[in-house]
C-alpha cells in the first residue's frame, strides 16, 4: 500500500525537475530518471513478490515485481552516477552523490552475498535503498539551495 503514496512523490519530485526552467541536460535525465523509479514504484507495489524468495520457479507477479526492482535500482544509481561528474552541481553535491553511489553499490553487493547465505537479505536490500533515499533528499536540498 505504501508504494503508491511513495510511487506518486517520486514521479513529482522528478515531474518538477524536469520542468526547471533553463535546466542543463542532465537535470532533465535525472528527473526522467527519477519519474521512472515511482513508476517501478507503483509496479513493484501491485505485483507482489512470492512468499518464498528462494522459490525454484517464481510466479509471473514475482518476476514483474523483480523487473521493476531493477529498473528501481538502476534508476537511482544513474541519476547520482550522472551528478557525479556533472559540472552543474557543486563539488560538495559531487562528492556526496559518490558517497551515496558507493554505498548503495556496497549494500547491493552485500545483498548479493546475503541472499546466497540466506541471512537477512532484506536488511542489505533496505540499506541499499536508504543511500539511494539519502542521496534523493541531499538532491532535494541541492535544488532548493541553487
Amino acid at each position: 500500500m505504501n508504494n503508491y503514496p511513495l510511487g506518486i512523490l517520486f514521479f513529482l519530485f522528478g515531474l518538477h525537475i524536469i520542468q526547471i526552467e533553463q535546466a542543463p541536460v542532465v537535470l532533465t535525465i535525472i528527473g526522467v530518471l527519477i519519474i521512472i523509479h515511482g513508476i517501478g514504484t507503483w509496479v513493484a507495489g501491485y505485483f507482489p513478490m512470492d512468499a518464498d524468495p528462494y522459490t525454484k520457479t517464481p510466479s509471473l507477479e514475482c518476476q514483474i515485481h523483480s523487473w521493476a526492482g531493477m529498473f528501481m535500482l538502476f534508476s537511482l544509481l544513474i541519476a547520482p552516477l550522472l551528478s557525479t561528474f556533472s559540472s552543474y552541481f557543486s563539488i560538495e553535491f559531487r562528492l556526496f552523490s559518490t558517497a551515496c553511489l558507493l554505498a548503495s553499490i556496497y549494500f547491493t553487493v552485500t545483498l548479493k552475498k546475503a541472499y546466497e547465505e540466506k541471512i537477512n537479505p532484506g536488511l542489505h536490500q533496505r540499506l541499499s535503498y536508504g543511500a539511494q533515499l539519502i542521496w534523493l533528499t541531499g538532491l532535494s536540498f541541492n535544488l532548493i539551495t541553487s
